[in-house]
């Protein structure tokens, strides 16, 4: 049986959230403990709190939504890489990246000419201070997905199948998603 990596950051209390963003919570409109027949739960958060697509509507006016993010891009082979390594990854379509706290630049990234998706470990393609968002708009002018927020933390370097489903929030700029890795 091949090995499966969840690579998703858990949603819990406490999960960092972006400044200025909503951060989780959870709480509860039924609980079987109150004599209801069945819990119920509820929760709200950013779109962009933990695991996490970008949608192009999230930097673009007239931008792809969530819920229009080719899915076609989320699955398939993929290669983890640490960005010190990037241009190890020159012709994969799907690029994972454990940044050590770095952003990838546009320059780097124009090395990957055949990229569909970029994911990264951090909670940003750019850096936390990048007010243009050079690479967001970069990826989005090439149609690449951006995937944020992986946890790849044991995950060893090298090639996987990637399924990372948003949900689909229609008319949102971004999604949470459960991310897999599977061996190949």
């Amino acid at each position: 049986m091949k090995r499966i990596w969840d690579v998703t950051r858990p949603l819990a209390p406490g999960i960092p959230a972006w400044p200025g963003d909503r951060p989780y919570t959870r709480g509860w409109t039924a609980r079987i403990e109150d004599g209801s027949p069945c819990n119920v739960g509820e929760f709200a958060m950013s779109c962009h709190t933990g695991t996490h697509v970008d949608a192009p509507f999230h930097i673009a006016a007239t931008g792809a939504t969530a819920d229009q993010v080719p899915l076609q891009a989320c699955l398939g082979p993929c290669v983890v890489v640490p960005l010190a390594r990037l241009a190890e990854a020159a012709g994969a379509e799907r690029v994972l990246l454990r940044t050590g706290g770095l952003a990838p630049t546009v320059s780097q990234l124009a090395a990957l000419p055949g990229l569909r998706l970029l994911g990264t470990d951090a909670a940003s393609v750019d850096r936390e201070d990048a007010a243009d968002l050079a690479v967001h708009h970069a990826l989005r002018h090439r149609g690449v997905v951006i995937l944020e927020g992986l946890d790849l933390e044991g995950v060893p370097d090298g090639p996987y199948e990637l399924i990372a489903l948003p949900l689909r929030l229609a008319g949102m700029d971004g999604a949470p998603v459960r991310a897999l890795l599977r061996e190949l």
